[in-house]
């Protein structure tokens, strides 16, 4: 295994988190529990959520 420095790692880290959005949600207890039991990580569930509904929105208002 190749062992990178921290350095190197945090400036990788840096450049990638500049093409990256981020937020913080808060859901109703339980909600993780029911994302998770259809199969999907909580993460991605939104991302693909998000993504359609603002796609859809989008075509909507032209």
């Amino acid at each position: 295994m190749v062992k990178i420095s921290a350095e190197l790692n945090r400036e990788r880290v840096k450049k990638s988190m500049e093409n990256i959005d981020k937020i913080n949600v808060y859901l109703p207890k339980g909600a993780k529990e029911r994302i998770n039991a259809l199969g999907f990580k909580c993460s991605t569930f939104a991302k693909t959520v998000i993504i359609e509904e603002l796609e859809r929105l989008e075509k909507m208002k032209k």
